[in-house]
């Protein structure tokens, strides 16, 4: 990712749950979700790829 990438935050009432959308040139905008998963006992991203044009989402990746 490029370090001066522009970021979009997207706020929610859990600030845990804030959303981030980077703009690139990939055919996805990419969003990531932070959120603490007490079965494992420890923070976990996800990665959401959503197609540009409809805003539905194409993948997903798990960081753990």
């Amino acid at each position: 990712m490029k370090k001066n990438a522009k970021r979009k935050v997207h706020k929610t009432l859990d600030p845990s749950w804030d959303t981030h959308t980077y703009s690139s040139k990939s055919q996805f905008d990419i969003e990531y979700i932070k959120y603490y998963n007490q079965a494992e006992g420890r923070d976990q991203v996800i990665f959401l790829y959503k197609d540009k044009d409809s805003g539905d989402i194409v993948k997903y990746r798990i960081l753990r």
